[in-house]
């Protein structure tokens, strides 16, 4: 049997407003999510056990989100199968792109078709948001407003395409996003109400949407100022933060302009375009 393909898409906040601190710890969210053509791959085999491979090593251990979903499905079915899981990065580490999410929404994808398993769609939402908040959302992936940590979703209608032109200047630690949230200050959370203006007009200017990280990116990630900088001297109409950062992004309605812009940026290793993409069409039978 020839290998199963699962795309794993990265994600764009085009709007995360920080709501409050919850009991437990955690921040409630009301952001807009945008799915988009930047990808990993991730392919998988019928075997005996269950592993996995990848093509950046130091991301094959036990805390990959693509396993630890794989295994917390297995026991969820009840499945004695394994697989061979062999996963190719192109989505860049902790850039506030969700690449880890949506690697572990791949491999519930995929492990569904290659198990020929029939999950509830709640008790598989629910074992996504065991795995990451985002995780939920990239199970479908699309446009959805979400709010509590991002994992309680309302999807939206596609909009027309659009061509993210995404920047990502800097790495960043694994921890960044934990340490985004204590840098952030409670002058900074705001009540949800303009990212929901944004997911309600489907033709909304994104130019000027929130994003609370900002106010503490530039003291988290030096040099992001000059990147910005950069971004819009290369022809960029405007330049925002997605997640937590790193990683600056900007739209086109074109594939052309995105391009011309891209070429004077001149960092072809760090800078991408990539299309929005649809939801993806219900895999749950």
């Amino acid at each position: 049997m020839a290998p199963l393909v699962e795309l794993a898409p990265a994600k764009l906040n085009l709007a995360l407003e920080v709501v409050g601190r919850r009991p437990d710890g955690y921040h409630d969210l009301a952001t807009l999510f945008q799915t988009v053509g930047l990808a990993d791959e991730l392919y998988l085999a019928p075997a005996d056990e269950l592993t996995l491979e990848c093509d950046r090593p130091e991301l094959a251990g036990e805390s990959n989100l693509a396993l630890r979903a794989a295994r917390a499905l297995r026991t969820q079915l009840g499945v004695e199968a394994g697989a061979r899981l062999t996963l190719r990065k192109r989505i860049p580490l902790a850039a506030g792109l969700g690449g880890g999410s949506s690697d572990a929404a791949a491999a519930t994808r995929g492990l569904t078709r290659l198990w020929g398993a029939a999950p509830g769609r709640d008790e598989l939402i629910a074992l996504a948001r065991e795995i990451g908040a985002d995780v939920p959302f990239l199970l479908w992936g699309g446009r959805a407003l979400a709010g509590g940590v991002g994992d309680e979703l309302e999807w939206l209608p596609d909009g027309p395409e659009a061509y993210a032109l995404l920047y990502t200047p800097t790495g960043a630690p694994a921890d960044k996003t934990a340490r985004a949230y204590r840098a952030l200050a409670p002058s900074a959370w705001s009540d949800g109400a303009a990212t929901r203006a944004l997911a309600a007009d489907g033709a909304a200017d994104l130019a000027s949407a929130p994003n609370a990280f900002e106010s503490v990116a530039e003291r988290l990630f030096p040099g992001l100022a000059d990147a910005r900088a950069r971004l819009l001297g290369a022809g960029a109409p405007w330049a925002r933060l997605t997640g937590s950062g790193p990683t600056l992004f900007t739209l086109f309605p074109g594939r052309a302009a995105a391009e011309c812009v891209l070429a004077r940026l001149g960092q072809p290793a760090r800078s991408w375009v990539a299309p929005t993409l649809p939801r993806l069409p219900d895999w749950l039978t």
